[in-house]
C-alpha cells in the first residue's frame, strides 16, 4: 500500500512540478546547513499527500549527523497508520541527462513500528510532466544513522529530475548528508 501511495505521488506531475521560472539547476541545501530550527529546510517541500495526512518537515541544529543542520520529517498526532509522508526538491534534468547517478541520503528512524520505514527515490519526468523514469530504493527502518541509496539513469528526454525522501507510518524521518552524483 505505501509502495503504491508513493508511486503515485511521484507520477503526479502537475503536483510536483513548479512554475518554469522557479526550476533550479541543481540540487541545493542537501546537508541541511541552511534554514531556521523549527522551519522548513529552504529548497525542499512537503508533498500536498503529505501535508494532508499530518505530516511536517523541520531543519533541526542538534541531533544530526554531521554539521550543524539535518531535517526531520515528522508524522502529526492525527496521522493514520498507513500513511506516508514525503519531501521532494526538483531542478533541471539538463546536466543529467543520460547519465546513471546516485542519490544517498544518511537517515535514522525515530518512533517507529513495525512496518516504518524511510525510502530514497529520484524520478525524472519530460514534457507536460509526463512521468519518464522512478527510481526507489530499500527500505531502512534503523534508529542508528545508515546510508539509504539508489542508482539509476535520468533518460535523455528528461527535463526535471525530483529527489525525494519518504517515512512510512508514525515515525520521525531524520536526514542529513544527502547526495546526488553522476556514477562513474
Amino acid at each position: 500500500m505505501i509502495r503504491a501511495v508513493l508511486l503515485l505521488m511521484l507520477l503526479q506531475g502537475p503536483v510536483l512540478r513548479l512554475p518554469s521560472d522557479a526550476v533550479a539547476v541543481g540540487p541545493a541545501n542537501l546537508d541541511f546547513e541552511t534554514g531556521e530550527a523549527g522551519q522548513a529546510p529552504p529548497e525542499w517541500s512537503l508533498m500536498q499527500e503529505a501535508r494532508v495526512a499530518g505530516y511536517s518537515i523541520a531543519v533541526r541544529k542538534t541531533g544530526c549527523r554531521t554539521g550543524s543542520g539535518c531535517a526531520v520529517i515528522a508524522a502529526g498526532n492525527q496521522t493514520e497508520r498507513g500513511a506516508a509522508g514525503a519531501m521532494i526538491q526538483q531542478f533541471s534534468a539538463d546536466p543529467y541527462q543520460g547519465k546513471t547517478m546516485r542519490l544517498r541520503a544518511w537517515v535514522k528512524l525515530e518512533g517507529g513500528g513495525r512496518g516504518n520505514s524511510i525510502k530514497v527515490a529520484f524520478a525524472a519526468d519530460g514534457e507536460k510532466g509526463n512521468a519518464a523514469f522512478v527510481q526507489k530504493g530499500r527500505g531502512v527502518n534503523s534508529a542508528e544513522w545508515t546510508l539509504a541509496e539508489v542508482e539509476g539513469k535520468v533518460p535523455w528526454h528528461a527535463e526535471l529530475v525530483h529527489i525525494l525522501v519518504s517515512v512510512s507510518g508514525r515515525a520521525r524521518a531524520w536526514v542529513d548528508d544527502v547526495s546526488f552524483e553522476a556514477v562513474e
